[in-house]
């Protein structure tokens, strides 16, 4: 009997794992306990006495004729629970007879997943902390990529051109005794459109007359006067008194001026004589006696403010 109620308690444990994936966990375990009790109470006192009765078959809950425990065959139950059928107990026996042998049931069915928990309450915002104190200063950044290049710029004005564009042409005693025309040229090549020429004359002038008269001096460029901003000249008057009949006297004058709105290129620059504006009596004009006469020109550039018109 203590064999029977020994086998018949693990049977009902195998049977309850069983189940455990289809009933439900509270109801599962009062009916588990229930019969477990009612298995110790059938259980003998005297389990450990030798057995060696012959079994119909193994007493259980799965009466299966394909496994050994439940054979009618007293050889085959002897190789299945040899502690049983051995003349003298040992620690297999012994555990048997104490906690009873059970047969290893199969696996249960694997349970299902339980519902997913809803989400808490969301907390109250925390107060906001105070400002740290501030840092030190970092280190510098590196140098940054090189921007991409800009839109080109107005054209500039005002400075100087790099590196000189200057001509002078020189003669000596020059000594033109006409009263109208041109009396010499200086050729110039001009290397931008937007420059300035600056032209100068340095040299004697001198008009005669008994009665009085007026020569102007002028530049032209390419056979015209200046327009831009004016043209570039300088005049010598005389008018002698019944003391001093026809005066002569030589003295050197320097006639100068800028000239802008020249176009680029070789230009001639020629310095000439003829009547002053309004005055009839021509008088007796000479130019560059008994001296060195020049004439200087110089490409320049000038900011746009700078002509006064």
């Amino acid at each position: 009997m203590g064999i029977i109620g020994s086998t018949f308690t693990c049977q009902l444990f195998h049977w309850g794992a069983a189940k455990m994936a289809t009933v439900g966990r509270t109801h599962f375990l009062l009916g588990l306990l229930w019969l477990w009790s009612a298995a110790v109470l059938a259980q003998d006192t005297g389990a450990q006495r030798k057995v060696k009765a012959k079994w119909p078959y193994y007493p259980g809950f799965v009466n299966d004729p394909a496994n050994p425990v439940n054979s009618e065959d007293e050889e085959e139950q002897k190789q299945a629970w040899p502690s049983y059928y051995a003349d003298e107990p040992g620690d297999d026996k012994q555990k048997c007879l104490a906690n009873g042998c059970c047969v290893q049931g199969p696996p249960g069915m694997p349970g299902t997943n339980g519902v997913p928990g809803s989400n808490g309450i969301p907390g109250t915002p925390g107060i906001g902390g105070k400002d740290g104190d501030k840092g030190d200063r970092g280190l510098p950044g590196r140098p940054g990529r090189p921007g991409t290049k800009g839109d080109k710029g107005d054209s500039g004005s005002g400075a100087m051109l790099i590196g000189s564009n200057i001509k002078q042409c020189a003669w000596r005693n020059l000594n033109f005794d006409e009263d109208h025309g041109k009396i010499k040229v200086c050729d110039f090549t001009k290397q931008r459109k937007s420059s300035e020429l600056r032209v100068l004359w340095d040299g004697p002038l001198r008009v005669t007359s008994h009665s009085g008269a007026c020569k102007r001096w002028y530049f032209t460029f390419n056979g015209a006067e200046c327009a831009d901003p004016a043209p570039i000249d300088g005049i010598v008057y005389v008018k002698p008194s019944e003391e001093l009949v026809a005066l002569n006297i030589h003295r050197v004058t320097r006639i100068e001026g800028i000239c802008s709105g020249l176009p680029k290129g070789k230009i001639n620059v020629e310095f000439s004589v003829r009547n002053c504006k309004g005055i009839s009596n021509s008088g007796n004009a000479y130019t560059g006696w008994n001296s060195v006469s020049r004439i200087i020109v110089e490409e320049i550039m000038l900011p746009e403010d700078a002509i006064n018109q």
